[in-house]
């Protein structure tokens, strides 16, 4: 049985300006009326998430900077995954073949890695990162490039959330969209790709949601709970 869903935010609860889908609100707080606690799982700071699950109502422990951070609010506890030297000396080298890059206004706050506009491809940065032998991935989310340790991602943070919760990785279930949702999905027991998912992330999952967005999570959280009977 589905012990907890692990819900992405940017491009998943939300459309691809950001705004919030409401259609997911009343499905989410559905699952948590019914015993099923909420993970939302974010590349952005954990200051964000915490507003999110607040306002979306969610309990469950939270995923920040795509898996370096995750919060347990039963002991208030934040467990760091990672940290962001290597992010910052690939900054550096990537600076110094493409020139001065802009970092994301949350950039500067993260503890675990940092974000970067899209000026350059996330597939030109990890060559570079070969080449000068940086153990460093660059992951284009769709709305930022995102620099981590590889062993930085949603997959290994929600292995720390199962445990948290003293759950099996076969009782989870995650909802994604973009390509740093990928390891998350891989590893849970139960995966949705809503249907505005990039090919890759569909091609991992268990389900593809008919509906996008929001009214895909819809999709998603009816399917967990007739699977939960």
């Amino acid at each position: 049985m589905i012990r907890f869903v692990a819900v992405d935010i940017d491009g998943t609860l939300t459309f691809r300006d950001r705004k919030l889908d409401i259609a997911a609100v009343g499905a989410l707080r559905k699952a948590e009326s019914l015993g099923l606690p909420v993970v939302l799982a974010t590349g952005n700071v954990l200051a964000f998430a915490e507003t999110a699950a607040t306002l979306l109502g969610a309990s469950g422990p939270l995923i920040a900077e795509d898996g370096g951070i995750v919060f347990d609010p039963s002991s208030k506890r934040e467990h760091m995954l990672g940290d962001r030297v290597d992010a910052d000396r690939g900054l550096a080298a990537l600076e110094r073949e493409f020139g001065p890059l802009e970092q994301t206004r949350s950039s500067a706050a993260r503890l675990t890695g940092l974000t970067l506009k899209r000026a350059i491809k996330a597939e030109a940065a990890e060559e570079l990162f070969r080449r000068e032998g940086l153990d460093l991935a660059a992951v284009d989310s769709g709305f930022a490039i995102h620099l981590r340790s590889p062993n930085v991602n949603k997959g290994n943070a929600l292995r720390k959330v199962a445990s948290l919760l003293k759950v099996s990785l076969v009782e989870v279930a995650a909802v994604g969209d973009g390509p740093n949702d990928i390891e998350m999905l891989k590893v849970a027991g139960l995966s949705f790709a809503v249907a505005n998912s990039d090919e890759a992330v569909k091609r991992v999952c268990t389900y593809v949601t008919k509906e996008p967005h929001g009214k895909g999570v819809v999709e998603a959280i009816e399917k967990i709970i007739s699977l939960r009977g």
